[in-house]
């Protein structure tokens, strides 16, 4: 019975796991994707900012906001930021080895006791790293290196108004 309730709540929290924007490209279109990744930015003061990085320099980031259906463009100042984290792509979904792999030993007879354990540890690595993949943090990116993520990587063209992108 224990069995049952610990899997049953791996696979809710495997499948009901975060979601990514619609925006983001899949592994395949990285280099293809015209607009800027994601990124949630954690203010020093404890608020959060989501949505798509726009544009970055040496003093500020602008991240395109998109709440109720509103869009907005919020600057913020680089000393402001406490951490950041990018998201480029989305994640490899791999939620259904746990079920597969799990339901997999019951041919193995025996040796099942041992390798029921071994295939719910690796698939559940598995499936975490996935999630955790085409993402960055303040601690593998600096803001320079950030640039290369922003829909303008160069800065935003003096044509552009930033509140009618879309």
């Amino acid at each position: 019975m224990k069995i049952k309730i610990l899997l049953t709540a791996i696979l809710l929290s495997v499948f009901g796991g975060c979601t990514v924007p619609g925006y983001l490209p899949e592994a395949e279109q990285i280099g293809e994707n015209q607009y800027g990744s994601y990124i949630t930015v954690n203010r020093i003061n404890d608020s959060v900012v989501k949505g798509e990085l726009i544009a970055i320099d040496s003093t500020r980031l602008i991240v395109l906001v998109n709440t109720d259906s509103i869009k907005r463009a919020e600057t913020l100042q680089t000393k402001e930021i406490s951490s950041f984290t990018l998201r480029y792509a989305k994640p490899k979904k791999y939620g259904w080895t746990i079920p597969v792999y799990t339901l997999a030993t019951l041919f193995h007879g025996f040796f099942l006791a041992l390798s029921a354990p071994v295939n719910l540890i690796v698939t559940i690595s598995v499936t975490s790293s996935g999630i955790q993949a085409f993402q960055y943090s303040e601690k593998e990116m600096t803001y320079e290196k950030l640039k290369m993520f922003a829909r303008f990587p160069q800065g935003i063209p003096p044509e552009i108004d930033i509140t009618s992108l879309k």
